[in-house]
């Protein structure tokens, strides 16, 4: 690999554990290390600073080598607000107030201290915003160097429907991600936001998402109808699946050379980025 292209670090950030793929190629990507290290999402008062921490360990190591670092955080460490379209702000720091104001409706004082990203969005349509600990933030942006540069931190959430876009650009589509005691789920109406839960709680299979999806039906006043989910779940093996009239499409992880089918389950955060 050429000084010019450099490996690309695929990082996942979750409660139990970090994830790491460092990643060679392009349309054939190639895995040339991989390393999950077992977490405690109790080490600290806050549930990511466990992930955080065995980041910090292995700051030194990662950035012997030239490369281009993704990280992914898990939903567990993030926060999610509908941000509707509003006709009179006309400059990004007007936009990122609106937004902060939005958050604090829902989270009141402390969603003030957070790092808060608006997603884009043409004129006329609501947008989605993500915000997560500010020393969180900080911690990940240290843990890089000039050689092991961080180019992104996104939330998973953010991840996913970038990689799913095209999927999700229906009349009706949902997307759902699950986590181990998460889930977030989001609708789209013709591929733009329309609602988002990001919640606490275990999902055992399409039976439980099904059901997950009949309340949330239910809240935003749509009749019932061929609505389409496409689904990320680590473990879930199925192609696809039909309960309680939704048809669940899986969004497997895309593969790589050096990454046995078998492992990518353990993965998913991290190839997310890929």
């Amino acid at each position: 690999m050429s000084r010019l292209s450099p490996d690309r670090l695929l990082v996942g950030l979750a409660p139990d554990a970090l994830t790491l793929l460092r990643v060679s190629g392009g349309a054939q990507p190639s895995v040339s290390d991989k390393r999950s290290i077992a977490c405690d999402p109790g080490a600290g008062g806050e549930p990511w600073e466990g992930a955080a921490t065995a980041l910090s360990r292995i700051a030194e190591d990662i950035g012997k080598a030239a490369a281009r670092a993704t990280v992914v955080v898990s939903n567990h460490f993030a926060r999610y607000a509908m941000v509707p379209w509003n006709e009179g702000l006309r400059k990004a720091d007007e936009e990122a107030a609106f937004a902060r104001y939005c958050f604090a409706r829902i989270h009141g004082e402390r969603s003030k201290a957070w790092d808060l990203r608006l997603s884009p969005g043409a004129s006329g349509e609501a947008r989605i915003a993500s915000a997560v600990d500010a020393p969180l933030v900080q911690a990940v942006r240290a843990a890089f160097s000039a050689r092991a540069k961080l180019v992104s931190l996104q939330p998973y959430l953010m991840c996913a429907f970038n990689r799913a876009r095209r999927h999700l650009a229906g009349a009706r589509a949902w997307l759902l991600l699950v986590e181990p005691h998460r889930s977030c789920l989001a609708r789209l109406e013709r591929g733009r936001w329309a609602a988002v839960r990001n919640a606490r709680g275990a999902l055992e299979g399409p039976g439980q998402w099904a059901a997950l999806l009949d309340r949330e039906r239910h809240l935003a006043g749509n009749e019932p109808g061929a609505d389409d989910v496409f689904v990320q779940a680590a473990g879930w093996s199925e192609a696809s699946a039909r309960v309680e009239g939704w048809t669940f499409t899986n969004l497997a992880p895309p593969s790589a050379a050096g990454l046995a089918p078998a492992e990518s389950a353990a993965f998913t955060l991290a190839l997310c980025a890929l």
